[in-house]
């Protein structure tokens, strides 16, 4: 129902986490099934890719890209990647 369409792999989960801090709020959504591991994080672990990185983890590889994701509020930053995951889901089947 979430991605409005049928979904190749039977079981999912979706990680949600906001840690609220002085200077900069730590968030992260990210998607986790059988073949990938795919998500948004906002933290200083690669400070190089901005802001926000995204994260994908598939067949042994792992890949950090800029994220382009300028959201601050917890529930924009929600929303955003929501609205993006179904999109990122399609480029890693």
């Amino acid at each position: 129902m979430f991605l409005g369409r049928e979904f190749p792999r039977q079981q999912a989960k979706l990680e949600v986490m906001w840690r609220p801090r002085a200077g900069s709020d730590i968030q992260r959504v990210q998607w986790i099934d059988d073949t990938v591991s795919l998500g948004w994080r906002k933290d200083d672990d690669h400070e190089d890719l901005g802001t926000t990185h995204f994260q994908v983890e598939s067949h042994g590889e792992v890949v950090h890209e800029p994220g382009s994701l300028e959201a601050e509020a917890p529930l924009s930053f929600l929303e955003t990647c929501l609205r993006r995951l179904p999109t990122e889901l399609d480029n890693v089947r």
